[in-house]
């Protein structure tokens, strides 16, 4: 690699004096990291979201910010009802916070040390100064959802924290998680989460992520999933706040009749960058995977897409399908798609899409016609876009919550 693809980092010596000593896996995370820096915009998946900002501020650990004191949950988190919550402070498991665990066939524990490489440039980062984090394991069919918790919250300094969550689902186990995360306001902070998925032989895991950070958050996030034979991974993942979030999936489909779906959502205004990167391996024959994301921008903000989906010379029967949606509400904000498709196989069924534009007037029109003032014309158009990518949450429970979400983002948006 190049160095003029790398930036240098603001995570150096006078960052690492403010964490305890580090053991050998970190010792080498963090030469790799100062050999090989943050990535620059000369590097292809990375071009579209510079990191300039980020690499500007001075960060310091967290763990070591004496100032910050985050005793309840902020009142606006919103509450899963019979979800088992766990509660992470800047990336540090709580457990005064988090419900005891009862639940048969569920285990969840507190993570200490990085169980998995992971090759991503953040997630050398996230091994290199590893904050905390949880595990957690479903050994048979999960009835209780789980509902993780991020608070990120910085002191009267800039604050960074590196949390790693790990998740396994047992052959023929079934569990729904919902991430959740949120943010105090005040300085600036950095999330960097790296999350592992295992599902094994025929199990089932639901994942939704929301990401309502505060306006001035820093949220990098990189998720690998390993997918097993007849096994199926569904994931949906919502982003609304932050000034710079990138959600990173990579999916490893690692047994034949493996089927994946990942969709999302954003919504964003002012300056706010959010970025989708996903990346399906299709490397097992009869494989499926189906990708709909879907976009709101206003303001000066930039939503980005990037979708890779490799079809390995084996995997025939391979069925990989990629769509993006973006509505421009004004005409300061941008977009930046980049589906891909790389197949070596040719009994497959692969195809993307891509389309954009701005707010169909004849709708407007119509909605104006039987007595509704263009404002709120405007957000009911809005609210049904979002609205239709939320067909793809199964779980009614989670479908309410992250459709109170996305209300609760016009209307902000509507009184600013």
């Amino acid at each position: 690699m190049k160095q003029s693809a790398l930036l240098v980092h603001p995570f150096g010596a006078r960052y690492a004096a403010a964490l305890p000593a580090a053991d050998s896996a970190r010792r080498e995370a963090r030469e790799t990291l100062a050999l090989e820096g943050l990535p620059g915009p000369k590097r292809e998946e990375w071009r579209f979201t510079p990191l300039r900002g980020l690499a500007k501020i001075p960060f310091i650990p967290a763990a070591s910010a004496e100032d910050i004191d985050v005793r309840d949950i902020p009142a606006d988190v919103p509450r899963f009802a019979g979800a088992v919550r766990v509660v992470l402070v800047n990336g540090v498991y709580r457990a005064d916070l988090s419900d005891k665990v009862s639940e048969a066939g569920l285990a969840i524990m507190e993570a200490k040390t990085p169980d998995h490489d992971v090759h991503a440039p953040l997630a050398v980062l996230n091994a290199a100064y590893m904050s905390g984090g949880v595990t957690i394991a479903a050994r048979g069919v999960v009835a209780k959802p789980v509902h993780i918790v991020s608070i990120g919250a910085a002191g009267a300094e800039p604050a960074a924290f590196h949390p790693r969550f790990a998740v396994a689902v047992a052959p023929a186990a079934k569990l729904t998680v919902l991430e959740t995360h949120h943010g105090l306001p005040g300085q600036p902070y950095f999330s960097n989460p790296v999350t592992t998925i295992s599902v094994g032989t025929a199990g089932v895991l639901r994942r939704y992520v929301l990401v309502r950070e505060d306006s001035e958050a820093f949220h990098l996030a990189t998720t690998v999933a390993d997918v097993a034979a007849d096994a199926k991974f569904d994931a949906f993942h919502l982003g609304l706040g932050g000034a710079l979030v990138r959600q990173e999936i990579n999916v490893d489909f690692v047994g034949e009749g493996a089927a994946v779906r990942l969709n999302g959502a954003y919504a964003l205004t002012g300056r706010a960058h959010h970025d989708f990167t996903t990346f399906m391996n299709h490397d097992m024959p009869n494989c499926t995977s189906s990708q709909v994301f879907k976009g709101v921008v206003d303001g000066e903000s930039r939503g980005v897409y990037q979708g890779r989906l490799l079809v390995a010379r084996h995997a025939q029967k391979t069925d990989g399908q990629q769509l993006h949606k973006a509505l421009f509400l004004s005409r300061g904000p941008q977009i930046d798609c980049k589906p891909e498709l790389e197949i070596y196989a040719d009994d497959v069924k692969c195809a993307h899409g891509a389309t954009t534009g701005e707010m169909d007037p004849d709708h407007l029109f119509y909605l104006a016609a039987r007595g509704i003032d263009p404002q709120a014309a405007r957000l009911l158009l809005v609210q049904g876009f979002l609205a239709d990518a939320l067909e793809n949450v199964d779980d009614a429970a989670v479908h309410d919550i992250l459709s109170a979400e996305i209300s609760g983002w016009l209307m902000r948006k509507a009184s600013a």
